[in-house]
């Protein structure tokens, strides 16, 4: 069912039906700013959930727009419109997979098409950060630094001023050259059982920038939404250009708008332009007729580089064939029933105790390596454990 006849009731709904709140210890490290991708919503977050976290002190969210030269994040383009409307400074993070310096100016071009594409202003909006965690880059620290930097300065060059660097407080450390980079200050991630305010884990070796403290983070009354990055900005990138109150959007459905202006307001014409602005997959979602609203009320023109002349547009594919993840072995058959109800509670995937030379779990399987290898990085980067990626 579409749900475009809903949108002004939602909109409206400022007392939300959510309240805001935080749990846990009362020294908890601040929610300056989230990160958000298609994982969290696919097809976006709706701008009442941006709301309520703006009113409740957050103040950016950097949101996922590509990944090596083949991808772009469907969620990203209603992410970054309903996050501008709710008045919270927009970022966004690219997912490197680059493995020489070509490949890293080839990444960093097709990060600047497809942050066009999804409404991102580099004059007006707020970082763009590259995210350097994947196992699979250069195990030299040298050349993996060699091709990061390659990378910042071709976003240097695209015009973005403002260029940062995420990745995990072990790999910034030891896959990298921290001093070396030509970047300081970085943005990095390092989850204690205990984390307390002002108190990051992460080892800043060269500036503190910002601190993702956790990879689990609920917001009280909005577990709907699942978990979510929180973290804590220490040198206000992500941060010191927040509005100072919630936005709103105009008392109007998308479709009385477009009528008002003389548009076909059909739902193939939305479709139409929902593709031209970046909106991937697009049902008519009140999420989606917010963020299409919104720019055409801010009479942003779609990029000239759209979801049809994307090289792969939104499918992750790009190696097909069938893989599953096997983890290292566990030494009982007790630690391994817990470790498995602990991925399965985590990700929600299929897990399989298996006796393949040793205790192991084994996962379902992934049309396509780069899933394949995406959630290998993040079981080994939440658990610590090995995982391999196993073709079938």
């Amino acid at each position: 069912m579409r749900k475009t006849k809903a949108i002004t009731a939602l909109v409206l709904s400022l007392g939300l039906a959510f309240s805001f709140g935080f749990s846990a210890y009362a020294q908890q490290p601040d929610v300056d700013f989230i990160d958000v991708s298609h994982h969290n919503a696919q097809k976006g977050l709706p701008l009442s959930f941006y709301q309520t976290i703006k009113r409740g002190g957050v103040k950016g969210v950097v949101v996922k727009v590509s990944e090596g030269s083949y991808y772009v994040d469907p969620a990203a383009s209603v992410n970054v419109a309903n996050a501008k409307q709710a008045g919270l400074i927009v970022n966004a993070y690219h997912f490197a997979r680059f493995k020489s310096n070509d490949q890293a100016k080839s990444e960093a071009n097709w990060f600047d098409k497809k942050l066009k594409l999804v409404g991102f202003d580099k004059n007006k909006d707020g970082y763009v950060v590259v995210d350097v965690e994947d196992p699979n880059l250069s195990n030299s620290p040298s050349k993996l630094t060699e091709y990061t930097n390659t990378f910042i300065k071709q976003m240097h060059n695209l015009g973005y001023k403002r260029v940062d660097l995420y990745s995990g407080s072990y790999y910034y450390n030891s896959r990298l050259l921290p001093k070396s980079l030509i970047i300081d200050k970085p943005w990095l991630a390092s989850y204690p059982s205990n984390p307390q305010k002002g108190q990051p884990t992460a080892n800043f070796s060269n500036g503190r920038g910002a601190w993702q403290w956790s990879q689990s983070y609920r917001f009280v009354d909005m577990s709907g939404y699942g978990y979510f990055d929180a973290n804590e900005d220490y040198a206000s990138k992500y941060t010191n250009k927040a509005a100072g109150g919630v936005g709103t959007i105009q008392d109007i459905s998308l479709i009385d708008y477009m009528k008002s202006k003389g548009m076909d307001a059909s739902f193939a014409n939305r479709a139409k332009l929902a593709k031209e602005y970046g909106i991937a997959n697009y049902t008519g979602t009140a999420a989606q007729n917010l963020a299409l609203l919104s720019k055409l009320q801010t009479n942003t023109k779609p990029a000239k580089t759209n979801l049809s002349n994307s090289k792969l547009t939104t499918n992750p594919k790009v190696v097909t064939g069938k893989y599953r993840l096997m983890t290292g072995t566990f030494k009982t058959k007790t630690d391994l029933h817990k470790a498995a109800v602990k991925l399965k509670d985590k990700e929600k995937i299929a897990v399989y105790e298996v006796d393949k030379s040793g205790l192991r779990l084994m996962t379902g399987t992934y049309v396509g390596k780069e899933d394949a290898d995406q959630m290998a990085a993040k079981i080994k980067k939440e658990f610590g454990w090995v995982v391999y990626v196993k073709g079938e």
